[in-house]
């Protein structure tokens, strides 16, 4: 059995997924994680099944405390650059090829935190990635006054670009204590359990906890796959209409089309997620005489207090929940003109899609895709199991990982994602190429993925996502070779549900 779980911003949806049969459920966010799991374990075994959890947690954070949650960005960059701007300088480095030049001083680490005031912690060396021996030496330091959750190390982002590896720690430690919350809540009920990235991959908790960016955006990444696995239509517009939102993400050859550096917090990172438009109304906006671009609760329809969208949509004719308290709240003159702003406003950004096809996801799909898809020039498909189709991606979704490899044949190293591997050492020829470069590392990244349970078949595509090769010449004569590659085994269905 696999059980996937998508947390959105309004509602979490759960889909139970076996060799013969699919389910789907939805409860209100306010239930919380730990109910839900319990309610799940009075159904299935959940310490045998495979769990997978997305979670909209590090988008939340970001979009409603990112400038609240204070951050101490500690810089290791060696001689060179002035990155004084993205946060404190301190003594030590590693240079280039991994050797550690300068120590650390931990006296002045010690009287920087006593000096700051900080939520979180962010330490950053230059060329951690090729050796993270200071970033982890400034660690054990930094432990000692602040909750280790809260701290996050560059290297763990596993990319070259120095600026860009600081700003994506940086909102790594503005979201790790929370990550790690719902982790260890989860864990109550699994110990072994994955999260659903933004790049519509999966990733063993263990791994998501040390680059927790990695999830940010990963409902529209969840609801894209679900759409494709649901509707079998590789090339669509999918539309979800959740609670809070209505997302739209591109479809194209079956797979969400991606934005690589995504802007986080008014910073450029190295986040690569799904690319998708997220307009601020969905089924739980609140009426007041206006529709607005939020939710203060449930519509009256699902006993809340205030009307929403939902409400609207049952006082022109629809009966959705208890419809009879929506009508009693709504004049029907009004919820046509809402509703009017409402579809113009989707129909609009549908129709700027090259796409000809509309797949119509979330609760409301039925009652106000056919109307999108009218306006916009489109045709539409809902298919089975639309309410919960962002579930239903999460339980289908193969494990991806992203593997940087870094190797120095005059040295003699095998280093990946910041640590030395003596076993590929030695896989090493002496006349190595960078196709080996590149083969060695896509296999390390296999070999990870088989070692968390993935099957063999889901991991036998890859991407190279960077490479860069150089030669070591000394005296006029070649000494070696170094090589930096960034593999990433391709997201998408797995093999154990096609």
């Amino acid at each position: 059995m696999i059980i996937g779980i998508d947390v959105g911003g309004t509602n979490t949806d759960v889909a139970f997924l076996s060799e013969d049969s699919m389910q789907t459920f939805k409860f209100p966010n306010e239930v919380g994680m730990y109910r839900i799991l319990k309610a799940i374990s009075e159904k299935i075994d959940i310490e045998k099944s495979k769990l997978v959890v997305s979670t909209s947690l590090p988008v939340n954070i970001i979009a409603s405390r990112f400038d609240n949650i204070k951050t101490l960005s500690i810089l290791f960059p060696g001689p060179g650059l002035d990155y004084s701007r993205y946060g404190s300088i301190l003594k030590g480095y590693v240079n280039h090829r991994g050797d550690v030049v300068e120590s650390i001083d931990e006296s002045q680490i010690e009287r920087l935190i006593e000096e700051n005031e900080f939520d979180a912690v962010a330490i950053s060396g230059k060329f951690s990635i090729r050796n993270p021996e200071i970033e982890h030496r400034a660690f054990q330091v930094v432990r000692k006054y602040v909750d280790e959750k809260s701290i996050s190390l560059s290297h763990h982002v596993g990319s070259i670009n120095y600026p860009l590896r600081i700003n994506t720690t940086v909102v790594n430690s503005k979201i790790s204590k929370e990550v790690w919350r719902l982790t260890n809540s989860i864990r109550e009920f699994k110990e072994d359990f994955f999260y659903y990235k933004g790049d519509g991959g999966i990733v063993p908790w263990r791994i998501a906890v040390r680059n927790p960016s990695e999830l940010y955006n990963s409902s529209p990444a969840a609801v894209a796959l679900g759409a494709y696995y649901l509707a079998g239509i590789e090339d669509a517009i999918v539309v979800d209409i959740g609670g809070t939102t209505t997302d739209l993400v591109e479809m194209r050859a079956g797979k969400p089309v991606m934005v690589s550096n995504a802007v986080v917090g008014g910073m450029k990172t190295h986040i690569r997620c799904v690319k998708s438009l997220s307009i601020p109304f969905g089924g739980d906006s609140l009426f007041d005489g206006r529709l607005n671009p939020y939710r203060v609760g449930s519509p009256i329809a699902f006993g809340g207090e205030s009307p929403t969208l939902t409400d609207l949509l049952n006082s022109l004719g629809n009966e959705i929940g208890m419809y009879h308290k929506s009508r009693k709240s709504v004049k029907k003159e009004e919820a046509e003109r809402e509703v009017e702003r409402y579809l113009g406003t989707i129909a609009k950004a549908v129709s700027e899609y090259e796409h000809e096809i509309v797949i119509g996801t979330g609760y409301l799909a039925k009652y106000l895709i056919p109307e999108i898809a009218e306006r916009a020039g489109k045709r539409f498909i809902i298919p089975s199991h639309y309410e919960s189709a962002n579930a239903v991606g999460v339980a289908v979704s193969k494990i991806s990982l992203t593997v940087y490899g870094r190797f120095d044949t005059e040295k003699r190293m095998a280093i990946f994602n910041g640590e030395l591997d003596s076993e590929y050492i030695e896989k090493i020829s002496g006349s190595a190429d960078d196709n080996e470069f590149i083969s060695l590392t896509a296999d390390k990244a296999r070999e990870i993925a088989e070692r968390y349970g993935a099957n063999s078949r889901d991991v036998e595509d890859v991407d190279v996502i960077y490479f860069n090769s150089f030669s070591v010449v000394r005296g006029g004569m070649m000494r070696g070779k170094i090589a930096d590659v960034i593999i990433q085994i391709k997201p998408g269905i797995s093999c154990d549900v096609v």
